[in-house]
């Protein structure tokens, strides 16, 4: 079985072939039968679905790898065809797996430099303006910060959730430009 969860390989090359796991949003049921969920795949945070296997079960909230065999093969979705119950959760599910993958995005916040001469980086999380960027600069000071909680504590703000609402953003809005998701997590997909 391939990491993308085929098992016929047509698409090991395909823009799932980097996803190992998946953090399931909704369960519904697929016409004409068989269950199906919309999920986020990891580690490249695709809004996806997939077919649920027979003899498998899932609901909102579960975590699996594509190679338990628990799903079929990942298929694109829209950020405006997902279910409400999959909408309700979505940047929930996004900050849990920006948790327990933080490297990335602890990367955002300690090398977050300006764009232009008058935008910086963090002026791309939302609510924070130049003044707010300038001070997030100065309290990074050139060490940076260790991990995800010091952000939080040091900016008084909570990291994860700003990025997971941008992620989300961007998940809705798919022009928009610079798009943090493309430059943070799938940059090596």
């Amino acid at each position: 079985m391939q990491p993308n969860g085929n098992v016929n390989g047509d698409a090991a090359d395909g823009p799932f072939a980097s996803e190992t796991h998946v953090r399931v949003l909704d369960v519904m049921k697929r016409r004409p039968v068989g269950m199906e969920i919309h999920a986020i795949s990891e580690p490249g945070l695709h809004i996806v679905r997939a077919r649920l296997n027979d003899g498998f079960s899932s609901e909102s909230g579960d975590h699996f790898a594509l190679e338990s065999g628990k799903s079929g093969p990942l298929s694109p979705l829209r950020f405006q065809d997902i279910s409400g119950e999959a909408n309700s959760v979505l940047q929930e599910v996004i900050a849990e797996s920006i948790k327990e993958n933080p490297d990335s995005h602890l990367g955002f916040y300690n090398r977050a430099n300006n764009i232009s001469r008058k935008v910086h980086a963090f002026q791309l999380l939302p609510g924070v303006g130049s003044s707010t960027a300038r001070s997030w600069v100065e309290s990074r000071g050139p060490n940076g910060w260790v991990d995800l909680d010091e952000v939080s504590q040091k900016l008084d703000i909570d990291a994860v959730e700003l990025l997971a609402e941008r992620y989300v953003s961007e998940m809705e809005n798919p022009g928009e430009v610079p798009c943090l998701l493309d430059l943070l997590v799938r940059v090596g997909a």
